[in-house]
């Protein structure tokens, strides 16, 4: 009996992204590295500041309905689960 899990769709798709990445820097390894270097370069070109405060400003904006709306999921879970019938143990009374 197979008592492992099957991966994610989004976790074999990294997976293979990430074998196809490899296959590229063993066949073009001066390629890759002017890639990575062009890629660093944008990365550290781009302003933080303008970068950073749009996403935190998206982030809180979303605290508040994210909260509701797992609480909801929480509360139908609760509302939906059954609950076991409690059995009754025959008392046995000692002499």
């Amino acid at each position: 009996m197979n008592t492992s899990e099957t991966p994610h769709p989004a976790e074999l798709c990294l997976h293979r992204t990430l074998e196809r990445a490899e296959d590229y820097v063993r066949r073009e390894p001066t390629k890759a590295v002017g890639a990575a270097l062009g890629v660093g370069l944008v990365l550290t070109l781009l302003p933080a500041r303008s970068m950073v405060r749009p996403i935190a400003a998206l982030g809180a904006a979303m605290v508040s309905p994210t909260l509701l709306g797992l609480s909801l999921i929480k509360a139908f879970e609760l509302c939906c689960q059954s609950t076991p019938a409690k059995e009754e143990t025959p008392s046995v009374d000692s002499p």
